[in-house]
């Protein structure tokens, strides 16, 4: 096969050899085959011991998760009314940040672990105002600790507040409770025993370091280095993982029968979890926090716009309506990942609408999904991620190649680019594009400085210049009208250009017209199943990989989503691999 080779700058090549996350393949560009034979993006070392897990502390979402299933324990019959008792104080908490190699494309609120005084002030707060709740009313004293708490009899005091301290410390520290530890919590309650000893008792319980945090120590007598986690800390990996909450009564018990440190009782555990709805929170989060760009502003913003009310027409954004395209690609990764039978390939190119409300079905040209088979798009050009409304839309009268493209180059194949210069946008703002295009607009603006034209002209616009047959609203569009940015009217109404060169690898310099032949292109390079690898990696752990002492567990991962296994078996591999149920101690 005769070989295409295009020129890049010198200084390009050396951003893409040295500076991105993904591997890029090849030397000098040329046209790859399909059947191209790629370097693996990880190398697996069996010696290879993976980094020590810091300490890390419940994220917001676990935190608020556990409380409630804490509440539920307490007071069964009445969780609702005590979790409005301490809406003020849990209102008050701070929420996670995403943070990762690059927060705003793909980044994880799980990764967050700064520890805030709020933080720390506000747990404390909400475990007070739990406290005071239950033991508001006899009634709900009586659920959380039995009819000895709260009958007139003071002989059985001692042994009831024993075995509450037992029974719902088992829940709240995820682990048995040791005569040791009854006698540490017995000292909270005076000799004579009133209501508001056990208002105390919850309030110091769930204050307990073993409560905010993953406190996964040593078993007795493992040697330094990789060690496998006892049964209870696993157990805890487990339900917070799947369910971003405490394991629940079967998952202890497995736990303290042993069942859960044998392969055949483990496994039953992994599928039971995973098969459980609560799952599908997770994977909500997931999903929510890769696909999720930050810089796409509230849809509504503009209404009132000359330029955008012209622009939209008879569609009025509301101010769910971001959100409402963020939760379809949220039941998309649900669907795929957890719901059918799917492999990476199905949701990355999916043609499917999972729009559950009228204005994101609206867009699309679809009826709004309920239940059954998600309709399919009407247009066949409208494929993949990079074709859902979210990504396509700016929430202004005109499309953004230059953010699309950025938002694909790092979020979907994990490559980093150059930080644009401080000046960047007042560059932008400068550059007259008035009456143009889109595309004729960003390569203007990318031309306005010889220090970022490459990276624009080979990273980032291509990528975005690909999806432009849909409106910056998500639309299908045959053509792109412009308007006058103060009075609205048109000026304008191009042809559209869709071709481009990705420049997926530097090997591949082939032409891509749309989104299915970018979709095809990035597949081929197996750096979206790298990537997506990667961001699931981080998710599971809390912490970045280390591309070296993780490549077994990442090769695993990449090798499955290649392959073509289902979706829902890869993110399940990720719990069955040894790095999830070890853990490196230092000596």
């Amino acid at each position: 096969m005769r070989s295409t080779r295009r020129a890049l700058p010198a200084c390009l090549l050396a951003v893409l050899l040295g500076g991105c996350e993904g591997r890029i393949t090849g030397n000098t560009p040329s046209a790859a085959p399909p059947d191209a034979v790629r370097e693996p993006p990880f190398t697996c070392r069996a010696d290879a011991v993976a980094p020590e897990l810091p300490l890390r502390r419940l994220s917001h979402t676990q935190y608020l998760q556990s409380l409630r299933d804490l509440v539920t324990v307490l007071a069964p019959q009445d969780a609702q009314a005590v979790l409005a008792d301490v809406n003020q104080q849990l209102s008050s908490l701070p929420d996670d940040g995403r943070a990762g190699p690059d927060p705003a494309y793909g980044g994880l609120r799980r990764l967050d672990q700064s520890i805030y005084q709020r933080s720390v002030e506000g747990s404390y707060e909400v475990a007070t105002a739990v406290g005071k709740s239950i033991v508001k009313t006899t009634a709900r004293l009586t659920a959380a600790a039995g009819t000895c708490a709260t009958d007139p009899s003071t002989a059985n005091d001692s042994r009831c507040l024993e075995d509450f301290i037992r029974n719902f410390g088992r829940r709240v520290l995820r682990r048995p409770l040791s005569d040791e530890d009854v006698t540490f919590y017995r000292q909270v309650a005076g000799a004579t025993l009133e209501r508001e000893d056990y208002q105390d008792l919850i309030t110091v319980l769930l204050s307990a370091p073993r409560f905010l945090y993953f406190l996964e120590e040593s078993p007795e007598g493992a040697p330094s280095g990789a060690s496998k986690l006892d049964a209870f800390a696993l157990a805890a990996r487990l339900s917070f993982h799947f369910w971003q909450t405490i394991p629940d009564e079967a998952l202890l018990d497995a736990a303290a029968s042993g069942a859960l440190l044998t392969e055949e009782g483990y496994r039953a555990q992994v599928e039971r979890l995973f098969a459980d709805p609560r799952t599908q929170t997770s994977l909500d989060e997931f999903f929510g926090d890769w696909l999720n760009p930050e810089y796409l502003e509230e849809l509504d913003a503009n209404v009132g716009n000359a330029a955008f009310d012209a622009f939209r027409g008879g569609f009025t954004p509301t101010p769910q309506t971001r959100q409402n395209m963020l939760a379809e690609v949220q039941l998309m990764g649900r669907h795929y990942a957890h719901d059918t039978e799917s492999s990476f390939v199905d949701f990355f190119t999916s043609r499917r609408s999972f729009a559950q409300t009228d204005d994101v079905a609206s867009l699309y040209g679809v009826p709004v999904w309920t239940t059954g088979e998600p309709p399919l798009f009407p247009q066949p050009e409208r494929e993949g991620l990079l074709t859902r409304a979210l990504l396509l839309s700016t929430g202004s009268a005109s499309t953004r190649p230059i953010m699309k493209g950025v938002f694909a180059r790092k979020a979907l194949l994990c490559d980093t680019i150059p930080p644009p210069p401080g000046d960047a946008m007042t560059i932008a703002m400068g550059v007259a594009t008035s009456g143009l295009g889109a595309r004729a607009k960003a390569e203007a603006i990318s031309q306005a400085r010889v220090d970022c034209s490459g990276c624009h002209r080979a990273l980032i616009n291509p990528l975005g210049f690909v999806t432009e047959g849909f409106d910056a609203l998500g639309r299908f569009r045959a053509s792109e009208k412009v308007y006058d940015k103060t009075s609205g009217a048109l000026v304008g109404e191009e042809a559209l250009n869709l071709s481009a060169v990705p420049l997926v690898t530097l090997d591949d310099v082939r032409v891509a017209s749309g989104a299915a032949e970018l979709n095809r292109f990035m597949l081929e390079s197996e750096k979206p199943q790298a990537c997506f690898a990667r961001r699931y990696f981080r998710f599971t752990f809390g912490r970045q990989e280390d591309a070296a002492l993780d490549g077994c567990t990442l090769t695993s991962l990449h090798e499955m989503l290649v392959h073509g296994d289902d979706l829902s078996s890869v993110l399940r591999e990720m719990v069955l691999r040894p790095a999830f149920s070890n853990k490196t101690f230092q000596p």
